[in-house]
């Protein structure tokens, strides 16, 4: 058998230097406002704070759930910094949103991932235990994917959309700055779980797999433009986990 090695291409689509100004590579059509790195790095900052902003305000209300609040904020925050015009953020059905191809590949990653916790005996949520499979199917498959995706790949993701020309590439599979940072904030989202009594190595692997979730979701979000195809890989990544605890508990 012969092994070939691949080497992992990194190229840092950032537009040149010159002096203090930034000059268009031509590679891609620079958005209406110029924006330079101390910009760009405050628009991250304003991104990650408004998202934990959401967070901390979503479990502090209590007579409404907590996706619930989250889902209302993200959207009205949605609709304040675009003006009225949401579809800036992701929010449209129109177009070719690569559905079967979104499908499969959220469905074929979930089942990966899952069957790779498995076998490292990742500890899953107790609360987790607490739904019945009606339960599951409405507020995990479904709600929660549509409110945790609207707040990740729309507020946030939508929000950074003007800093999608800096990136890198591998293996021509191409994560912009939009992706990677809504990416990171998702899968910081779940250490939340160590507050629930959950072990350290289960949390790790879960931001991880959630990281790595976010980034395919992300990726087809930015090339539909639509967030129909994140929610969609969100619901059947979380499909795939509950059929793999389904066959766990038969053997």
């Amino acid at each position: 058998m012969n092994l070939q090695v691949h080497q992992v291409k990194l190229k840092l689509d950032t537009p040149k230097v010159v002096g203090l100004k930034e000059v268009n590579t031509g590679e891609e059509e620079m958005d209406s406002e110029e924006m330079g790195i101390g910009s760009a790095a405050i628009k991250i900052i304003v991104a990650i704070v408004l998202g934990f902003l959401i967070l901390a305000v979503s479990s502090a209300i209590t007579f409404l759930r907590t996706h619930t609040t989250m889902l209302l904020l993200s959207l009205i925050l949605m609709f304040i910094l675009s003006k009225g015009n949401v579809t800036a953020y992701g929010l449209k059905i129109t177009g070719n949103l690569r559905l079967k191809q979104t499908l499969l590949v959220g469905f074929l990653a979930g089942l990966i991932i899952n069957i790779l916790g498995l076998a490292l005996q990742i500890e899953e949520p107790s609360f987790l235990k607490d739904y019945t499979f009606l339960q599951a199917v409405v507020f995990i498959w479904i709600y929660a994917s549509i409110c945790e995706e609207v707040l990740t790949r729309g507020l946030i993701q939508g929000y950074l959309s003007p800093l999608r020309r800096y990136g890198f590439s591998i293996f021509n599979f191409r994560v912009s700055l939009p992706v990677l940072v809504a990416a990171l904030f998702f899968g910081a989202m779940h250490l939340g779980l160590l507050t629930l009594g959950l072990d350290g190595f289960s949390v790790l692997a879960i931001v991880i797999s959630a990281f790595i979730m976010g980034i395919i979701a992300g990726y087809y979000r930015e090339k539909t433009e639509s967030i129909v195809p994140a929610i969609l890989i969100h619901m059947v990544f979380n499909i795939s986990g509950s059929i793999i605890g389904f066959l766990e508990n038969l053997i």
